[in-house]
């Protein structure tokens, strides 16, 4: 990650000041820059972070003894819960991982949206493109990682910003390859900023999980599958 900060700071180095003016929007901020003054509105994400945070915690806080609560709070709001053996290895063949997928598109979601009806109890409708779900193993899940995935989750209804199908191409592109082979010349500063929301959208689902951790501490019965990473069958 370092270098990739490096790779960005490079970039901006090579566009003149009186040229580096820029309008970022999204749906919950704006972002100016203008020579080296920058000014970010985020009053509306603020107060969408902490209804995430607070909506997060009391579900979970029910689901850790029972993750069924949790599936059912997840499909109330129009999201698909799938699992399927061999999930995972699927999913690594198409460049994802377990847990919260964004909408997939092209051969990619036509291929993953087959598997599903074959192997899983789920039935999707058959297309080259996918609704945001979620995706599991037909096992047990770790806590950690259903916790991170639930705050990614929460974001993304919300309109968070960082959730498009170029940002989380180039998200992807950060962690499964050297930082230094990325292409920066092709992005955008726009495509940059995106970036900057996708890694803020991850970090918070990082810290919430670790926050999470510290507020069970009082709950003896959850606090033993935390520290041991007790997996939760969903």
């Amino acid at each position: 990650m370092k270098n990739f900060i490096e790779l960005i700071m490079k970039k901006f180095g090579k566009i003149p000041k009186n040229k580096l003016i820029n309008k970022f929007c999204n749906k919950t901020s704006k972002q100016f820059f203008t020579g080296d003054d920058s000014l970010s509105i985020e009053v509306k994400q603020h107060i969408l972070k902490e209804t995430i945070n607070d909506e997060a915690r009391t579900v979970l806080k029910e689901a850790v003894n029972n993750p069924e609560i949790l599936v059912d709070f997840i499909k109330a709001k129009g999201t698909e819960v799938v699992k399927s053996n061999y999930m995972s290895s699927v999913l690594f063949l198409l460049g994802e991982q377990e847990g919260f997928l964004t909408p997939m598109k092209g051969l990619k979601s036509f291929i993953f949206i087959v598997f599903v009806n074959m192997f899983s109890g789920t039935k999707l409708k058959i297309s080259f493109s996918t609704p945001a779900l979620f995706a599991f193993d037909n096992k047990p899940v770790n806590i950690y990682l259903l916790s991170h995935q639930f705050h990614l989750w929460l974001s993304y209804i919300n309109e968070l910003p960082g959730f498009s199908e170029s940002t989380r191409k180039n998200f992807k592109n950060i962690w499964n390859s050297n930082a230094g082979s990325v292409e920066l010349s092709s992005l955008s500063m726009e495509d940059i900023l995106s970036l900057k929301d996708a890694i803020a959208r991850d970090l918070e689902a990082i810290k919430f999980v670790k926050d999470m951790a510290r507020e069970f501490v009082g709950q003896k019965q959850s606090l033993e599958k935390i520290k041991q990473g007790k997996r939760v069958n969903i």
